[in-house]
Parts: C-alpha cells; sequence; structure tokens
C-alpha cells in the first residue's frame, strides 16, 4: 500500500482478516498508542468495524508489518462488500488507523506532561512520532517524494517533487477566498472540528488526527501537523475560531510567543491576500517546525540600527528584511510600523499600488517568518503585492509565464523560504527532459504541447548531449536556477539598480511615517 495500490493478495478471509487485525493491535502496543486494557478496546473496536463476531484463539501476530495488515484489511473489506470501507487507500488506511489512536484528551495531557516535565523539544518530538505512528503522517507516502538541492546565484535552493499532495490552482485558491462565508461542516481543512472527523467526498478522512491546545494573545490555538511534511516536523498553528487570514501587530506577537515556548523551532505567516498567499486564507493560521531554509543563512546586503533592533536588507530574490533583537516588544513594535507603512505604500513607477482605485481592495501585504538565533528573536518580513494586469492576469509580482513549465502555482510561505515544493507532473515531464539531452530521444520526438519544448532547446544549445548521468545533473541544477528566477518575478523590487532605488525610497518612507533614525552600519 506504499504507493496507495494493493498487491493482489490471495485467500483473504475471516482467518486473515483476523490475524491482521491482531497485528495492527500488537503494533499499536509496541508504538505505544495502545496502553494497558485498550488492547482488548481496539481489537473488539475493529471487529466491529470488519463484521467480525470473535477473534480467533491463535490470533497472535507478533511483529507484523503494519502496512502489509491495513493491506489483507482492504482486500477483505472490498471482497466482502463492506460499503462503510469502501474507500480511497488513504481514506482506508487513516479510518482503521483512528481504531488505534488515543483520544484527543489523552494525546493533550501526555503533550502537556511532557512540556512540564522535559521541555518543549521533548513535547514536539513525542507528538510528531505519533502523528507518524497513527498514520495519520504517511511517512510511507512521503519518502516517495524526491528532492535535492540545486547552487543558485542566489546561494543553495532546496527542491521537492510532491508525489503525496495534489497540486491546487491559484484560480481555484481565489475562489476559496471568495467562499469565506459559505457553511459547512468542518468550515475548512484546518477547523478542530476535523480531529476524528470521518471525512466526505472533496473532504479528506481524519479518524487518526489529533490536535494539542495552546495559547497565543490569550486565545485558543492549536498545533498540529501537516500529513504530507514538508519538511521535518511541519506543523501548522491555527486559530480555535474560523476566521480569515490576517498579517497584522497581533499576528507578530503570536509569532514571538510562539517562539518563547518553542524556541528550537520555526514559525511564519503565509501573506493574507490571493496570488501571493497561501492556499488556505479562510482560516487563521501560521506554518512552522524543525528545518534549516536556505533563507535562514541568507547574507546581508545593507544593515541599519533602530534603537536596540537591527534590521537587515537579505541578499534574497525576493526583497526581505530581517529584523532582530531580543527584547520581542521593541522587535514587534518596529516590525508592525514596517507592516502598516507597507500597506499604505505606493510607487507607481515600479507597479507597487497598494489599493485598487476601483474596489479599494489592498494589494500590499507580507510574509512573515519568525526564528530563535541564540538569544534574539528575528522577523525576516518580505513585501508582497498582488496586483494583475491584462497582460499579467496571475500577477504581476507572480511567477512569469515563461517558467510556468516549472512553476506555475502561489508561492507561499515555503517557497519564499527557498524550498520548491513542485508538482508532481514534473516528475515524468523532467525525465523526457533528460532522455533528450542524453540522445535517448530527438527533440523532435517531443509532442507540440510538452511544457518543457522550448526549455529544453536552450539546454540543448547549451550542454550539447550528456551521458545520462550529467543530464540527470544538469536538470537537476536547472530546474533550481528556473525556481530561484520565479522567486526573483516574486519580489516587488527587483534585483536591478531600479529596484534598489526603489527599496531605498520605500525605506525612506517607513522612516519618515514613524520618525525613524535608522542608522546605517
Amino acid at each position: 500500500m506504499a504507493q496507495e495500490t494493493k498487491r493482489g493478495l490471495k485467500d483473504v478471509n475471516v482467518h486473515s482478516a483476523v490475524r491482521a487485525i491482531d497485528g495492527l493491535v500488537d503494533y499499536g502496543r509496541r508504538t505505544g498508542l495502545l496502553g494497558e486494557l485498550d488492547d482488548i478496546v481496539a481489537r473488539n473496536s475493529l471487529l466491529g468495524a470488519f463484521g467480525i463476531d470473535e477473534p480467533e484463539p491463535d490470533g497472535h501476530s507478533a511483529g507484523a508489518d503494519e502496512m502489509e495488515c491495513l493491506e489483507t484489511l482492504s482486500a477483505y473489506a472490498s471482497e466482502k462488500g463492506l460499503k462503510h470501507l469502501d474507500l480511497p487507500p488513504e481514506k482506508f488506511v487513516s479510518r482503521v488507523m483512528g481504531h488505534l489512536t488515543p483520544r484527543n484528551s489523552e494525546v493533550a495531557a501526555r503533550f502537556r506532561s511532557l512540556l512540564k516535565d522535559e521541555g518543549p523539544k521533548a513535547a514536539v518530538d513525542w507528538f510528531y512520532a505519533l502523528s507518524a505512528d497513527t498514520k495519520y503522517i504517511r511517512m510511507d507516502l512521503v519518502s516517495l517524494d524526491k528532492k535535492w538541492t540545486a547552487e543558485t546565484r542566489w546561494g543553495e535552493m532546496q527542491i521537492t517533487i510532491n508525489r503525496s499532495k495534489p497540486e491546487k490552482d491559484p484560480r481555484d485558491i481565489r475562489a476559496e477566498g471568495e467562499r469565506r462565508g459559505e457553511e459547512h461542516y468542518p468550515k475548512c481543512l484546518l477547523c478542530a472540528e476535523n480531529a476524528g472527523y470521518q471525512g466526505r467526498p472533496g473532504h479528506p478522512e481524519r479518524s487518526n488526527h489529533r490536535i494539542v491546545p495552546l495559547r497565543l494573545t490569550g486565545e485558543r490555538w492549536y498545533l498540529q501537523f501537516s500529513p504530507y511534511v514538508y519538511y521535518n516536523q511541519h506543523c501548522i498553528v491555527f486559530s480555535k475560531e474560523h476566521r480569515p487570514m490576517r498579517v497584522d501587530g497581533a499576528a507578530l506577537v503570536r509569532i514571538c510567543e510562539f517562539l518563547t515556548a518553542f524556541p528550537q523551532m520555526f514559525i511564519g505567516s503565509n501573506a493574507d491576500l490571493p496570488i501571493v498567499g497561501g492556499s488556505i486564507l479562510s482560516h487563521d493560521h501560521f506554518q512552522g517546525g524543525s528545518w534549516r531554509f536556505p533563507m535562514d543563512d541568507a547574507p546581508s546586503a545593507a544593515s541599519w540600527r533602530e534603537g536596540a533592533v537591527s534590521v537587515d536588507h537579505l541578499r534574497w530574490p525576493m526583497t526581505a528584511l530581517r529584523l532582530s533583537c531580543s527584547e520581542t516588544s521593541q522587535l514587534v513594535a518596529l516590525a508592525e510600523k514596517l507592516l502598516m507603512s507597507w500597506h499604505g505604500y505606493d510607487d507607481p513607477y515600479l507597479e507597487v499600488v497598494s489599493r485598487d482605485p476601483a474596489s479599494d481592495e489592498p494589494h500590499n501585504t507580507m510574509t512573515v517568518i519568525g526564528r530563535r538565533r541564540g538569544e534574539n528573536y528575528e522577523l525576516d518580513l518580505v513585501l508582497r503585492n498582488n496586483r494583475c494586469d491584462g497582460l499579467r492576469p496571475d500577477g504581476i509580482f507572480h511567477a512569469h509565464t515563461e517558467r510556468h513549465h516549472i512553476k506555475k502555482e502561489n508561492i507561499g510561505l515555503i517557497e519564499t523560504m527557498g524550498l520548491a515544493i513542485l508538482p508532481p507532473r514534473l516528475e515524468s515531464s523532467l525525465a523526457e527532459v533528460e532522455a533528450v539531452l542524453s540522445g535517448a530521444k530527438e527533440l523532435a520526438d517531443l509532442p507540440d504541447n510538452f511544457p518543457h519544448r522550448e526549455w529544453t532547446g536552450e539546454l540543448l544549445s547549451r550542454f550539447g548531449r550528456l551521458s545520462p548521468e550529467e543530464a540527470a545533473e544538469a536538470v537537476r541544477r536547472e530546474t533550481g536556477a528556473v525556481f530561484a528566477e520565479v522567486l526573483e518575478d516574486c519580489g516587488v523590487f527587483k534585483p536591478t539598480s531600479e529596484g534598489a532605488e526603489g527599496l531605498r525610497r520605500f525605506l525612506d518612507s517607513w522612516a519618515s511615517d514613524w520618525g525613524l533614525s535608522l542608522e546605517r552600519v
């Protein structure tokens, strides 16, 4: 079931189903999902789910592979026509593993206990392991993602071809934002009500999903992990209240409060507007984790100081300012002033317009990333603008059309930090590019609608014929280069003399708005 396909099992009968159930119960004991007496309850629950009256005396299956057990049970449910278990493979796994997953109150109590007694790292590590053991995080699928690094003019970028989550079109994301007032249960994919929810067509199964409560700015928030984990401990921190995303002063305070509680992690906010935001705008949330991104190591191109706060313009393809200070109150105060100045800033010469003249809808916002570095708190504030025009309907500061063959989706928080999440369609199409470069196929053999046709011709002109190994390396490297160019497309002040002058004008405006000194360092 690693690739979400059954292998065609033979002799799937009650005996094999019972042994598979016993194998799962044994797995639950081994991983700590089931405590004392829980194995009895879990076994009975699973027997009932599969319409089996009683176990067999010799049904013990110590050490059985849990995925093989799930595969056996899936085949049994299909053979017996169990309609309530007639589910796509991923939903089937979640439904069955829900019978082994501890109650949410037990998960929260254990998390709080570890947080108090052993510290934040121990608590997060345990919750992450639990989420993998319950198969909420499908490590077997995540391991199929293709990953590499590529050196670019901006440093090393991290590239992933995602094979465990379907890509989402920017137009669909925009439509979702327009549907914010519609009622659903759960109202969105992030709402707390997803915990234990059995799903529906178009909404994922979450029987094995659990969350733990947090308190940020005096409000109830929750911590969960992403089932797709694009990087280590990829987590989501979301509001109890279903309300739209908002990047404001309160969001900056929440970021710093989270970093105080979990200093080993980073946390960030997608921009809160369509095109430049993430895939979910309807629910206030952050993303975080334990990972070092290329942006973390971006050098400073210019530095200033405002009181105790250091301000650095990062040498990065998108326009990013890093604020750093050991005192969160001073850091947040200056960052909020920067945010407010950007909200109202216009530079028509560089196509930066803060509000739509007809609808008054805002265009300027920020992607925000927070982390701890020693005693200091850091906030990386990335300037974003979501304007469109007739020539660029997907966004003026969005991936240009000639780069859509690699990346056409929104550039969110993760990509902003230098980790490309590329769609699964690229796996086979990039293999075709490699085949042309290695001489296994001719450029003329590619169909007219092949998305990389022009790019392949350019690479062939530059490199000529390569060995298969050289071709694979060239395609990986050049894919990274295109991704870096996509980030440049999204930057509001380009890495040109005109862009540098535009940034200077904005910084002068920010200083003027608030009477800042901004002493050059």
